[in-house]
């Protein structure tokens, strides 16, 4: 008689095993990327060497809120002070790499229960304690040599970013609605960096949209992080603050700031100078609506949101959206 394997043995549940040898097997679902992200399946081992993957190089795009903001504000002062900002973005990136290396030498041990987190250098023994400590020093340094180059505005930038940044790794990131209001500050200061090393003027409407959108986005990640942890019972072992967290609370909080996002861009493209402002917010809004709509129905449906950054470039539907946004924003400016 052929004997059944321990697949078998599970997926016909009609009767037991030793009566029904020749049952064919229940056809199994496969799991969503939630449940098995949870069971902790492996991610492909990045190719590049541990002390890189610490400094999170895939998160650096973050810095571009540095010239982002100043285009939309003053393109011609980016342009002519472009080489100033580039030492803004290269400030920022060498200040958010040495937090990186901060936050996953504090949480080490809480990243070795997480399915994902347990694979980075330090939870996974990549990289030992003191070479990463050295790691993080050799970014401050870089930071503060090039913040030497910066009018004294921009380096009280980079320097509030850096203590905002120390209180979160040491305490904030454990109070809920603290640790994503961090965050999103973190964007803040970016935007307002790059407003002073051009001498771009600085647009409040602008900011606030900044603010809630990066909000909006951290808000999700939380959303993705509850509902992996919960399936796996660790919420609050990996990351405290999970606790004062709930998916309802999470939607309501996701809706308003939607919302809020939404407005305020709206406002800010009315406030401008431009004769066709007006037109502009007009034919503008229906992309606003679809990125803000899409990320959503990645958050809530697709369950995405843990990785906001590599989840907006990488979702075709969002960057074609993109793409016509800008080029209309574009086309609009120069008519």
């Amino acid at each position: 008689m052929k004997r059944l394997d321990s697949e078998d043995a599970v997926g016909d549940q009609s009767g037991p095993a030793t009566t029904t040898p020749h049952a064919p097997r229940a056809a199994v679902p496969p799991p969503s990327p939630v449940v098995e992200g949870a069971a902790g399946a492996r991610p492909p081992r990045s190719r590049l060497p541990a002390p890189l993957v610490l400094l999170r190089p895939h998160q650096w795009v973050k810095n571009v809120f540095v010239l982002i903001v100043p285009l939309a504000v003053d393109a011609a002062a980016l342009w002519d002070h472009l080489a100033q900002a580039l030492v803004t973005v290269v400030a920022f990136t060498a200040a958010s790499s040495a937090v990186y290396v901060l936050n996953d030498w504090l949480d080490r041990e809480q990243d070795r229960l997480h399915p994902v987190k347990r694979h980075r250098p330090l939870a996974g023994g990549r990289i030992g304690p003191f070479g990463a400590l050295l790691l993080g020093v050799g970014c401050l340094a870089v930071a503060a040599t090039s913040g030497a180059l910066l009018p004294p505005p921009v380096r009280a930038a980079v320097a509030g970013y850096l203590v905002l940044n120390l209180a979160y790794c040491l305490a904030l990131k454990h109070y809920p609605l603290v640790d994503v209001s961090v965050v999103a500050l973190g964007f803040v200061l970016r935007a307002v960096a790059g407003c002073l090393a051009v001498a771009a003027p600085f647009s409040p409407t602008l900011i606030i949209c900044v603010y809630c959108a990066c909000l909006l986005l951290a808000l999700g990640k939380r959303r993705h992080e509850l509902t992996t942890a919960n399936l796996r019972g660790q919420a609050a072992a990996q990351r405290p603050a999970l606790a004062g967290y709930s998916i309802p609370l999470l939607d309501q909080l996701l809706a308003v700031l939607l919302a809020t996002t939404l407005i305020s861009y709206e406002l800010f493209i009315l406030s401008e100078s431009h004769p066709h402002a007006a037109v502009l917010a007009v034919v503008t809004v229906p992309f606003a609506i679809f990125a803000l709509s899409r990320y959503m129905q990645l958050v809530s449906v697709l369950r995405g949101g843990g990785e906001p950054g590599r989840d907006v470039f990488a979702d075709a539907p969002l960057v074609i959206n993109a793409v016509l946004w800008v080029a209309s924003l574009a086309v609009g400016r120069l008519a």
